[in-house]
């Protein structure tokens, strides 16, 4: 397992996730990477309770018990290569086992003057690096002048969430590639990344195509955002300690994108989602600090000495969690020349002028995108995505 020597990984602590996550059935895994407990920490009932049997016909009654005692006796007796289950079920709920899926230890990087820069400011000094080392930029090089996009595959999103990861998702598919965002056809981004992340093998591996049943074709996925997972189990590449590494070693001349907001808009967007603070703080992610490792002890006292007595309600600490995120990855890209890094703002007017520059995909494919089908009901519309300007109002970008 090669990590970077930059980036210290706490071996012993990974090695055993690996074991425990290994020990868990197959058949669990499978249902993690479905997405149970995964996306908004939604948990569902298991096993009906008896009031609702007693609702039932006689016919249904029936056959929900004789289901009841096939899920208790399964449960109960796995299979003897099986007897680490990765699910707590019980009559209450279905969720996943926090004690089986502990947080994995993850870095961000203290204040450096790089953080305060702009994307337009940090683009120029990057691109002018490459220069100085003689290292072609894809976007002028002739062999991307006839192709759909201008950028080396795969491409991948680092994005957070609520940072316009589904905008550049279609953005992509706008621009005639095959692009995805959060799963594929082979359940979530974020498990498929960190299984391969622990095994060592290329990040994409497994979930890297897209069957095209109708036209009976199967085609590469050569773009992917939203590749987070807020758990449990937690995983975020570009959070999670080897991950941007795993990234560079096997595709040294692939494609990283980040599009940046105002910190402050992007909290007001992400606090409200889906209650997905409430994993990043201790429940899975222990992105408040509280894990041990090194750097651990400044953000536990960031988080602390910040204002509010809940996680959700420590803003500073977030909008700093933010922007350090950022910094980090453009010290990453600064010190992989190889891989190709292409870093946009949301909220800079000539966004859509920028990217049709480094991509070759034309300004008119950025559209304002919002996902869920309780907003497009909630805005009366048929599209989660619409041309700048043309966008029913409140629209929030992701």
């Amino acid at each position: 397992f090669v990590i970077h020597s930059d980036m210290p990984l706490h071996t012993s602590y990974l090695t055993n996730y690996k074991q425990q996550y290994k020990m868990g059935s197959n058949r669990n895994r499978q249902v993690a990477r479905r997405g149970l407990g995964l996306g908004r920490s939604r948990y569902y009932n298991a096993i009906p309770t008896l009031q609702t049997v007693r609702t039932l016909s006689l016919f249904t009654a029936m056959f929900t018990l004789v289901l009841q005692f096939y899920l208790l006796f399964s449960l109960h007796h796995p299979p003897i290569d099986d007897q680490t289950n990765i699910m707590n079920m019980n009559e209450e709920s279905a969720t996943l086992d926090h004690e089986i899926f502990e947080p994995l230890p993850w870095s961000l990087p203290k204040p450096s003057s790089i953080r305060y820069q702009t994307s337009e400011e940090f683009m120029a000094d990057y691109i002018a690096l490459k220069r100085k080392h003689n290292i072609p930029l894809p976007w002028e090089q002739d062999i991307y002048k006839g192709d759909k996009v201008t950028l080396p595959r795969p491409i991948i999103g680092l994005n957070f969430p609520k940072s316009a990861t589904l905008t550049m998702s279609e953005y992509f598919a706008c621009g005639g590639i095959t692009s995805t965002h959060t799963t594929t056809q082979d359940g979530r981004i974020g498990i498929c990344m960190m299984e391969n992340h622990l095994a060592d093998k290329p990040p994409m591996e497994g979930c890297n195509t897209h069957r095209n049943r109708k036209k009976e074709e199967t085609k590469p996925i050569e773009v992917i955002f939203d590749i987070g997972l807020q758990g449990p189990p937690c995983y975020y590449a570009s959070l999670h300690d080897g991950g941007l590494e795993n990234i560079a070693k096997h595709y040294p001349e692939g494609t990283i994108m980040l599009v940046t907001r105002n910190a402050t808009k992007w909290f007001n967007s992400f606090e409200g989602w889906g209650g997905i603070l409430k994993a990043w703080g201790q429940r899975s992610c222990g992105f408040d600090g509280s894990l041990e490792g090194e750097g651990m002890e400044y953000w536990a006292s960031q988080f602390v000495s910040a204002r509010g007595d809940i996680s959700r309600k420590k803003v500073q600490y977030w909008l700093d969690f933010y922007e350090a995120h950022t910094q980090k990855i453009r010290e990453f890209a600064l010190k992989h020349l190889s891989l190709t890094y292409v870093e946009v703002e949301l909220e800079n007017d000539k966004m859509a002028e920028q990217l049709e520059l480094y991509t070759g995909v034309k300004q008119s494919c950025v559209q304002v995108c919002h996902p869920g089908d309780d907003w497009i009901r909630k805005h009366d519309t048929t599209s989660r995505c619409h041309p700048a300007g043309e966008e029913p109002p409140e629209i929030d970008p992701d």
